[in-house]
């Protein structure tokens, strides 16, 4: 299949806020930093999704519309988790 179009639909934080489509979906899932990011990129053959040399750099769903048929889904890895912490709060 040639791809003639890509285009970068959307970013969600959270499973709620999956939007409703009747397009079909091909979902890269596993750990972090095995390079389902990249993967993407190669079967685009652009660089629409954004890869990392350190794990965990994908924290949300992405969608990709691939030649307004279709879509490639770019999902969190698990496993690793090197976000920044978040300081705590000290009640007085």
């Amino acid at each position: 299949m040639k791809i003639t179009s890509v285009k970068f639909k959307g970013s969600l934080k959270n499973i709620n806020q999956l939007f409703i489509h009747y397009f079909p979906e091909y979902a890269f899932i596993g750990r972090s930093n095995v390079g389902k990011s990249s993967l993407i990129n190669s079967i685009a053959k652009k660089k629409i999704a954004k890869i990392s040399s350190y794990p965990g750099r994908t924290q949300c769903i992405n969608y990709f519309l691939i030649n307004h048929k279709w879509y490639l889904v770019d999902l969190p890895g698990y496993g690793f988790f090197s976000a920044k912490k978040i300081k705590k709060k000290h009640k007085d």
